[in-house]
């Protein structure tokens, strides 16, 4: 396979830059404000929104990736920005207005990621590898650093994160880790540049296993030891590592995380209750709008308003629950996700990669306990990686595949002069 860091054509300098905002703006912001305490409670889509306009903005003088840039830009541009400041002194009443939407659009945030995501790639171009582990390197190198200075200032390995919840991170960490895995051969005479370098991918692992999450050390196990590089003892011993430390993060103090992991255990159960209840929500799931019909335990009291710091009052909505598969069942029955699994398999098997196959099996192990892409930190790098995974290979510069004329073969001998036996 040739190896080459040469860049997809079609791209601009900005396409990786979603995966800066995911990997180290937003780690960075979470850590600025656990560290000095300011700041108040934010919406998590606050940066997309703001990647958002800055490329609404980009692309009023420049639409076409590498393409000409447009002489009415300036005006467009002044225009959008006379919009974006009128949403911005009405947004209170605005927020107002969609308040009885906003479980509706809980739910349809994954949509509007994938949207987003996919006028990115128009505008801006896709990232190619080499960006996933360029920034995957960078959020490792963070959770290494984070890890090392918790542990030399509480003298134990911390059970939490400052950089943001360790699931959630470590699914960052494993969509970068997918990235660098190798690729296979290519389709039509074509190739899959092998990019990034050894450097980066071990950021990633060691990062990785820095998390001290259980599902993606789960997940990184075996991605390594089914899909990974070099010989199989290598693999191996990295896969016993992370089952080491995943055994070991039992022994931890117990932090906010196991609060929401006791509680993601509960409403499983609770979910199976209900379906029990009420079998036809199997198919067409549970109301957006109301709360989910179940009863607080005396033990789960605390539990839940540790973990999600609401009152057990208000009741579960399905906003709030953690697992990704889960949250989708209940909202909008088996019928959807089904669909969904089906069709990611039917595109995986018509083109397979281990980059498709190992970002598959890591986040099905990650939506039983992560938001995944409900969580848009998360779904812009998911997204963008699975529609690197499963497009078409680029062609590479080579002797073979260069433009312009194609070299004539040499005559033979043997037809020119017909040198036959006599």
């Amino acid at each position: 396979m040739q190896s080459t860091n040469a860049p997809q054509p079609g791209r601009t300098v900005l396409a990786g830059l979603p995966l800066a905002v995911s990997h180290g703006a937003v780690p960075l912001a979470t850590a600025a404000v656990g560290l000095t305490g300011t700041g108040g409670a934010t919406s998590p889509f606050l940066p997309w929104l703001v990647l958002a306009g800055a490329g609404c903005v980009v692309a009023m003088f420049r639409p076409v990736p590498g393409g000409p840039v447009r002489a009415g830009g300036v005006f467009n541009a002044a225009l959008f920005s006379l919009l974006a400041g009128a949403l911005y002194l009405y947004a209170p009443g605005l927020a107002m207005a969609a308040d009885p939407a906003m479980p509706l659009l809980h739910a349809t945030a994954p949509l509007v990621m994938l949207l987003l995501c996919l006028l990115w790639i128009a505008t801006f171009g896709l990232p190619d590898r080499a960006d996933f582990q360029r920034f995957g390197a960078l959020l490792g190198a963070l959770c290494i650093a984070d890890l090392a200075v918790e542990a030399a200032v509480l003298r134990a390995l911390p059970a939490a994160r400052l950089l943001g919840d360790a699931d959630v991170l470590a699914g960052l960490l494993l969509v970068s880790l997918c990235a660098g895995l190798r690729p296979g051969p290519g389709e039509g005479g074509m190739n899959e540049p092998d990019q990034g370098c050894r450097l980066w991918r071990g950021l990633v692992m060691v990062g990785l296993l820095a998390c001290l999450s259980r599902p993606g050390l789960f997940a990184g196990a075996w991605v390594i030891l089914c899909f990974g590089r070099g010989p199989l003892p290598g693999r191996a011993l990295y896969c016993a590592a992370c089952l080491i430390l995943l055994a070991a993060t039992f022994l931890l103090p117990a932090a906010a995380s196991d609060s929401v992991r006791f509680v993601d255990y509960w409403l499983w159960l609770e979910a199976l209750a209900l379906w029990g209840r009420e079998p036809l929500a199997l198919v067409t799931g549970f109301a957006l709008s109301t709360p989910l019909a179940v009863e607080f335990p005396v033990t789960m009291v605390q539990m839940w308003e540790s973990a999600t710091g609401s009152s057990v009052l208000f009741g579960v909505s399905i906003a709030q629950v953690p697992s990704f598969w889960l949250r989708t069942f209940l909202a909008w029955g088996m019928v959807l996700p089904l669909a969904l699994l089906t069709g990611l398999l039917w595109l995986l098997l018509r083109r397979p990669t281990r980059m498709g196959a190992g970002l598959t099996a890591a986040l099905i192990a990650q939506g039983m306990a992560t938001p995944l892409v409900y969580d848009p930190a998360t779904a812009a790098p998911v997204y963008l990686a699975f529609l690197l995974a499963l497009g078409r290979p680029v062609t590479l510069p080579g002797p073979n595949n260069l433009p312009g004329p194609k070299p004539e073969p040499a005559p033979d001998p043997v037809t020119e002069w017909d040198l036959r036996p006599l």
